[in-house]
């Protein structure tokens, strides 16, 4: 059964992560060096896309037990998740700020999914993306200046940018036409992304002016979804 959006713990020693084992999506944390797990979010319908706080004591996920696909936060621990966002549209996606005090998140609420932040308590969004009708997969960088994000363009074609938080000025990162799943290195000067290459599912990396790419070796598999560790001392 398939295994999904993996989400390193800050400290580097847990991962957390999607499994459809029990035939629906339920989201699991696993010690990384002894396999132990445990299921933190098998709550009626779907559970989804966590993302650890920076200080790794709450994880943000999508959840639909009270209807639409929301927003709420977590403690790593387990317990009754805190609902973040109150809207009728699909809220999903939530990327941490560096500093912990506001998240980033994919909302279809103005029509098209486009990219919003708020506070991390919850409550009003502002929203951050305006580069076309579709903006997908917030990843922000650590210094917290640099947004990677996916926009379909209008011929369908699905490609990495970085948004320069203050200015607003996007910047086209590639030419390819199924990028997806942006993470930052934790130096901050590489983002890691997924897309096609002679017809399988690889990694590449680029840097943030998009003027060098590299693929990365694989085995001939298929490989999406990646997400960069961090740097462990």
């Amino acid at each position: 059964d398939p295994i999904i959006s993996p989400a390193w713990s800050p400290n580097g020693r847990e991962l957390a992560y999607v499994s459809f084992e029990s035939q629906k999506a339920v989201v699991w944390i696993q010690d990384v060096s002894t396999g132990q797990r445990r299921k933190v979010a098998d709550f009626r319908g779907s559970n989804s896309a966590p993302a650890w706080s920076p200080d790794g004591s709450t994880l943000a996920m999508t959840l639909s037990r009270d209807g639409g696909s929301q927003i709420y936060a977590m403690a790593r621990d387990g317990g009754t998740p805190r609902r973040l966002t109150q809207s009728s549209a699909i809220d999903t996606e939530a990327a941490w700020a560096p500093d912990g005090k506001s998240l980033y998140f994919v909302s279809d609420r103005g029509g098209g999914p486009q990219i919003y932040r708020m506070s991390a308590s919850g409550g009003d969004a502002q929203r951050i993306s305006f580069n076309g009708s579709y903006n997908i997969s917030p990843a922000i960088s650590p210094d917290g200046k640099t947004l990677a994000l996916i926009t379909r363009l209008g011929g369908g074609a699905f490609r990495l940018h970085a948004l320069d938080i203050a200015s607003g000025t996007v910047t086209a990162l590639t030419d390819t036409n199924d990028d997806e799943s942006p993470s930052f290195a934790p130096n901050g000067k590489l983002i890691i992304y997924a897309s096609r290459a002679q017809g399988r599912d690889v990694l590449m990396t680029t840097t943030l002016d998009g003027r060098i790419k590299a693929k990365l070796l694989s085995t001939g598999a298929d490989v999406r979804e990646p997400v960069w560790g961090p740097f462990n001392r």
